[in-house]
C-alpha cells in the first residue's frame, strides 16, 4: 500500500487490461465517490486492491468479484461500499462480495446470481435485468427498487416496501419461503412457479399482475387474500394436481377481494375458496372480464359449512366467456353461491365448445342487460334475472334455448327480454307470462310462444314478430315501431301518432359511445324540458325546452368533452316527470 494507483474521479473511472499483460504487481485503491468499472479484466499479480467507504465496483465478469480480483495481494472491499454487475453473459457475484455492503445494483440481462448470505442497504434491479437468488442465497436488504426480474429460489427479505416498477417480475420460484413486502405499481408482476405443497408466507399483499404456473403442485393452497385490490390480471397457467383459491377464512370470518384487471384461466384448477367453514363469507368485486379457456374455474370448490356460508361474485363490469373448461359449485345451498352480473349496460355470457358446466350459479342485477348470445346454460345451479334486469338471446329456442339449467331459474315479471338472432326464434314457454320491455331485433322472425302481458314497451325494431299468440299490453304498455313489424295488428294498440300517456323511453343505443336518441310521447299540450345530469346531480346538457302539441318525438345528445359514466336524463312537461339512465362509453 506504500505504492499504488489511486483512483480518485467523482464519477466513473475504468480499468481495462488486455491480452498479453504480464501483471506482477498493480496495486490499486478506489477513493470514496469513485465508481471503478473493470467490466471483464483481470487483475493478477500480488499486490493490494483496496476500495474504500463510499466508492463503487463495477464488474461485468461471469465469475464476479473472484473473476475480477484474482491478486494473491490483500484484497480489502468496504462493507459501506457499493457493487454493481453489469455483464453481458451470465453471472455471480462471487465469493468476494462482503457479506454486508451498501448498494447491490443488478444491470444484466443474463442473470446475476446470489447463492450466499448477504445484508444490503439499497438493492436496484435495471429494467430488463435479472437478480437470481439461488436455494443457498439469503438477501436482506432494508429497501430499494426492482425494474427488472427477481428470481427466488432462496429468500429475499426486505425491512421496508421494495418498490416493484413497472415492468418489474418478482418470480416466486421456491417451495414455502416468503413474498418480500412490496408496493407493486402498476405494470408489475407476481410469478408464482416453485410451489409445491407450502404457499409462500407474507403473500396478503395488493399486487399488480398475479400469475399462477406451478406444475409440480401437489396440495390444494390459497392466497389468503383479505381486503386487497389486485389492480390487473390474474393469470392462471398451471396448477399441477391441486388447486390455487383466491382466499379462505375461519368460521363466521369474511374475505373481500377486488380485481381491476382480467381472470384469465388457461389450465389447472382456480377458485374463490375451498373451505368447510361455516358461516364463512367471501365477496369478490371484478371490475374485468372472465377469460376461461381450459382447466376448472369455479365459485366456491369448499362446501362452507354445508350452505351456511356464502360466495359472492360481482362482475361490476367485463364480459364471462368459457370455452374447454370445467365449472362447478361445491356450496349445497341454491343462491348461496354465486355470480352476479352487476354492470349498468351490457355484459356478455359466452359459452363456448368443450364446456363440462355442472353448476354454474347466475344472477343478473337490476339495471343490467346479459346478452348469452346462443350460449346454452346447463349444469343444475341456479339462474336468477331480478326486476328491472335484462335477458337477450340469439339462441333459436329462445329463453329455454338459452337456460337449460335444472336448478331453479327465477325470471321476474318487471325483467326485460330481448331477441336478437340471426335465425328465426321461439320465445319460449320459459320466459315469463308477464314481462316489462319486450325487444324484437332479429331479422329473421320471432314467434311468440304463449300469451304474454307486456307492462313496458314493444319495441319492434328488425324482423317480424309473430303474435299468433296474442300478447296484450299492460295499462301503460306501448308499442314502438323501430323498423320492426307485427304479424298481426293489435286492436287495443294505442295511436303511434297520438300518445294516450306521456312517456320517457331508453336511449338507444344504450350504453353508447357518441350519440344516443331518446324518444318520448307527449299526451296533451304542455311545455317539456329534458335535461342530462351527472351522478353528483349537476346539469351538462339541456336537449329540450320548448311547447310541444300531442305526439312522438325524438332528440339526440352527442356529449363533448364528458367522462364515460352513468348519467340520468329527465323530462319535465307539467305534472309528468321520468328519468332515465344513460351509459356513456368511450
Amino acid at each position: 500500500g506504500n505504492a499504488k494507483f489511486v483512483f480518485a474521479k467523482a464519477g466513473v473511472q475504468r480499468l481495462v487490461l488486455g491480452e498479453g499483460n504480464d501483471i506482477q504487481a498493480l496495486p490499486i485503491e478506489v477513493a470514496e465517490g469513485t465508481t471503478l468499472d473493470m467490466g471483464t479484466s483481470e487483475l493478477g499479480g500480488d499486490d493490494i486492491f483496496y476500495l474504500n467507504d463510499g466508492a463503487t465496483l463495477v464488474s461485468g465478469h461471469p465469475d464476479g468479484l473472484d473473476g475480477n480480483l484474482q491478486t494473491t495481494g490483500e484484497v480489502r472491499l468496504s462493507k459501506q461500499a457499493s457493487y454493481v454487475f453489469n455483464g453481458a453473459a451470465a453471472q455471480v457475484v462471487g465469493g468476494l462480495l462482503p457479506d454486508t455492503l451498501a448498494t447491490l445494483g443488478i444491470a444484466n440481462a443474463e442473470g446475476v446470481a446470489v447463492a450466499d448470505t448477504h445484508r444490503v442497504s439499497m438493492l436496484e434491479v435495471e429494467a430488463a435485468a435479472v437478480l437470481v437468488i439461488d436455494t443457498t442465497g439469503v438477501l436482506h436488504v432494508a429497501g430499494g427498487q426492482v425494474l427488472g426480474t427477481v428470481v427466488s429460489r432462496g429468500e429475499l427479505e426486505a425491512d421496508t416496501a421494495l418498490t416493484f416498477g413497472n415492468g418489474a417480475v418478482y418470480e416466486h420460484a421456491r417451495n414455502g419461503g416468503s413474498i418480500p413486502t412490496g408496493n407493486w405499481e402498476e405494470g408489475s408482476t407476481v410469478l408464482l412457479t416453485g410451489i409445491v405443497d407450502e404457499a409462500p408466507a407474507n403473500r396478503n399483499q395488493s399486487y399488480y399482475h398475479v400469475v399462477f404456473n406451478t406444475p409440480n403442485q401437489t396440495k390444494n393452497l390459497h392466497m389468503s387474500f383479505d381486503e386487497v385490490t389486485i389492480g390487473g390480471d390474474i393469470r392462471v397457467v398451471s396448477t399441477g394436481v391441486a388447486r390455487w383459491y383466491l382466499t379462505s377464512a375461519s368460521a363466521q370470518d369474511t374475505s373481500v377481494v377486488t380485481i381491476m384487471g382480467d381472470v384469465i384461466v388457461e389450465d389447472g384448477q382456480f377458485s374463490t375458496h375451498g373451505t368447510g367453514n361455516a358461516n364463512t363469507t367471501f365477496v369478490v368485486h371484478h371490475y374485468g372480464n372472465i377469460r376461461v379457456t381450459g382447466g376448472n374455474f369455479s365459485i366456491s370448490r369448499g362446501s362452507q359449512g354445508g350452505g351456511t356460508g356464502t360466495t359472492t361474485w360481482i362482475l361490476h363490469e367485463g364480459d364471462f366467456e368459457m370455452s374447454n373448461a370445467t365449472t362447478q359449485n361445491s356450496n349445497p345451498t341454491p343462491g348461496n353461491a354465486k355470480f352476479v352480473f352487476a354492470k349498468a349496460g351490457v355484459q356478455r355470457l359466452v359459452l363456448g365448445e368443450g364446456n363440462d358446466i355442472q353448476a354454474l350459479p347466475i344472477e343478473v342485477a337490476e339495471g343490467t342487460t346479459l346478452d348469452m348470445g346462443t350460449s346454452e346454460l346447463g349444469g343444475d345451479d341456479i339462474f336468477i334475472l331480478n326486476g328491472g334486469a335484462t335477458l337477450a338471446t340469439a339462441h333459436p329456442g329462445g329463453v329455454a334455448g338459452s337456460i337449460q339449467t335444472l336448478g331453479t331459474v327465477a325470471l321476474d315479471t318487471t325483467a326485460n327480454f330481448v331477441f336478437n338472432g340471426s335465425e328465426p326464434q321461439e320465445t319460449s314457454t320459459l320466459m315469463p307470462t308477464v314481462v316489462n320491455d319486450l325487444v324484437i331485433d332479429n331479422a329473421a322472425g320471432v314467434r311468440l310462444s304463449q300469451e304474454t302481458r307486456i307492462n313496458g314497451v314493444l319495441r319492434l325494431k328488425a324482423g317480424v314478430f309473430d303474435n299468433t299468440i296474442p300478447f296484450t299490453l299492460g295499462p301503460n304498455g306501448s308499442i314502438s315501431y323501430e323498423g320492426g313489424s307485427l304479424l298481426h295488428p293489435v286492436a287495443n294498440e294505442p295511436s303511434p301518432d297520438v300518445p294516450t300517456r306521456f312517456a320517457l323511453y331508453d336511449g338507444y343505443p344504450n350504453p353508447f359511445r357518441q350519440a344516443t336518441t331518446i324518444r318520448y310521447d307527449v299526451a296533451a299540450p304542455r311545455r317539456v324540458v329534458i335535461k342530462v345530469y351527472d351522478l353528483m346531480g349537476r346539469e351538462v346538457a339541456e336537449l329540450v325546452n320548448r311547447d310541444h302539441q300531442p305526439g312522438t318525438y325524438t332528440v339526440q345528445w352527442r356529449p363533448q368533452g364528458l367522462a364515460s359514466g352513468l348519467y340520468y336524463c329527465r323530462i319535465d312537461a307539467g305534472a309528468f316527470q321520468a328519468v332515465r339512465t344513460l351509459v356513456l362509453m368511450k
